[in-house]
């Protein structure tokens, strides 16, 4: 039988001289191959977060929308703000542009033009309930402007948190990360690549954990833009603090205000304080609380626009809010320096006593006119080591039995604001002890302790008990020693990490494998209430 190789039998293009044994290996070759090409292509294939606005809240003709976002930029005009320091971040509205896009642009015009590696989105979810951050599991965000590339080594890094995950619902149709990409692909040099990030439901020590995954990625070349509405008024909403009256204009302006007021003066507690008071409807509360964890000292925020949709409208039974906040600053947000790592002296020590002072005295005495004035006076002119962030612990003992002990092991606020809110709690707020009383006051001695930034060890054997402090994470679970723990149980090693692990609510053998620890070290500085002895 006579044979004929297969490269001649793809010249030719014709059975005739072929047997019908080397035709049939040839068609299963060739089949073969096709069937891994195709594999390759399915296997390669780009996901993509399709867009769910386009020719609702904004135009879906890219050459109307192109020309509808310069527009708006252009009559928006640039401010001052421009000229001052680097943009760092922007909280923007994120409504129909009918409806917030010159309000938005007013904001993305101090980036125009601005080159950026990254810009991570900090947005709510209006659509689906879930806890901690979301990411969605795509390659692109699609606009009618193109696609917009997501960055994977940095989503890479955040799905190593338990925090983080993928819900592709809560993602869907949300409109809080696809109302700002137009403008960011409009007003940035091409390049730039999209975290983009929903904040869903967060207990209180999320935010530091969260604010310490995401303040590595906010580098120089990163913008951060905080996605947010602020006062959602009307039956519509399910909020009505007053009536729709001829004052109802100033009412919601006001209301507006105290918001922004307490966010330019980066005053993250007093704005979980006055949303708790108010009830104001602002979407993006969660991740204006995560910005405000994230600041360094060196960041400014100012307020540069404000509009409502009532103002547009004329319809006020129905009115949502648009503001815009510049963050400006000398220093990226993931600068290090904004870490505190010296020891203080004892002018600055004395002066963090006594606002741990001012602290306990506020729990148990409650908040005069006197106190405040005192702490108003403790809080100016302060030294700028007590202003870096920082982590601490403040604890009472009375007659050497101990009455309260509550700190932070993260740094994550300035640290006279760690001590006076550690003070305060350590006074009411330790659920193992009986809340200080103000004849309890004058036995009490009030220790600070400054820690320094926990770092990860790779084996236990790494802890020094004694020297260090030591943090367990594990499936959830988290306890924390300070370093004279060991040393006044006259604990070992072993013996103080399984005490670790059972206040962490975990097997006593639960340090052994898969947990993590954490060591830091500390200054502390003891002594009594004022008047004591």
């Amino acid at each position: 039988m006579k044979s004929y190789r297969s490269d001649r039998c793809i010249r030719s293009l014709t059975l005739a001289h072929i047997s019908s044994f080397e035709c049939l290996k040839l068609f299963l070759l060739l089949f073969f191959l096709l069937a891994i090409g195709a594999m390759e292509v399915l296997a390669t294939e780009k996901k993509v977060r399709e867009n769910a606005l386009a020719g609702t809240w904004y135009p879906a003709d890219p050459v109307v929308l192109s020309a509808t976002v310069d527009q708006l930029l252009d009559e928006a005009g640039v401010g001052p703000e421009r000229l001052i320091q680097p943009v760092r971040a922007l909280i923007v509205p994120h409504a129909g542009y009918r409806y917030s896009g010159a309000t938005a642009a007013v904001g993305f015009n101090l980036v125009r033009g601005n080159a950026y590696k990254r810009v991570i989105i900090l947005a709510p979810a209006h659509r689906s309930g879930f806890s901690g951050l979301s990411v969605a599991d795509v390659d692109f965000y699609q606009t009618p402007l193109g696609e917009v590339p997501l960055d994977q080594s940095a989503v890479t890094k955040l799905r190593k948190s338990v925090l983080v995950s993928a819900q592709p619902e809560a993602h869907r149709l949300e409109h809080s990360i696809e109302i700002e990409l137009p403008f960011l692909q409009q007003v940035l040099a091409p390049g730039w690549k999209l975290l983009p990030v929903l904040v869903g439901q967060l207990r209180s020590n999320d935010y530091p954990a969260a604010a310490r995954l995401l303040r590595p990625l906010a580098d120089e070349d990163t913008l951060l833009v905080v996605s947010s509405d602020f006062t959602h008024y009307g039956e519509r909403f399910g909020y009505v603090p007053f009536p729709a009256d001829d004052s109802i204009a100033d009412n919601i302006e006001k209301l507006d205000a105290g918001a922004l007021a307490r966010i330019q003066d980066r005053d993250r507690e007093g704005l979980r304080i006055y949303q708790k008071r108010t009830g104001i409807t602002i979407c993006g509360f969660r991740p204006i609380m995560l910005l405000l964890d994230m600041l360094p000292e060196t960041a400014r925020l100012k307020q540069v626009a404000y509009k409502t949709s009532g103002e547009l409208t004329g319809d006020w039974k129905n009115s949502v809010s648009y503001g815009v906040v510049v963050m400006t600053g000398s220093t990226p947000i993931a600068v290090d320096e904004q870490i505190g790592t010296t020891n203080l002296d004892q002018n600055a020590l004395d002066r963090l006593h006594q606002i741990a002072v001012a602290g306990v005295e506020w729990a148990v005495l409650g908040k005069s006119d006197v106190n405040q004035n005192r702490l108003d006076r403790l809080a100016s002119d302060l030294p700028p080591e007590l202003k870096k962030i920082r982590g601490s612990f403040v604890t009472l003992t009375q007659n050497d039995y101990l009455r309260g002990c509550i700190g932070h092991p993260y740094p994550s606020r300035p640290l006279y604001l760690s001590v006076l809110e550690n003070g305060f709690s350590a006074a009411v707020r330790d659920h193992r002890f009986l809340p200080v009383t103000a004849e309890d006051l004058k036995g009490l001695e009030i220790e600070i302790s400054l820690l320094t930034q926990p770092r990860t060890i790779d084996s236990p054997e790494q802890f020094l008990p004694g020297k260090h402090g030591i943090i367990l994470s594990k499936n959830g679970s988290r306890a924390v020693f300070l370093p004279e723990v060991a040393t006044e149980q006259g604990w070992s090693r072993e013996a103080t990490l399984t005490h670790l692990s059972t206040k962490a609510g975990l097997p006593p053998d639960a340090w052994k494998k898969e947990a993590k620890l954490e060591v830091f070290e500390n200054q502390k500085y003891s002594a009594p209430y004022p008047g004591s002895r």
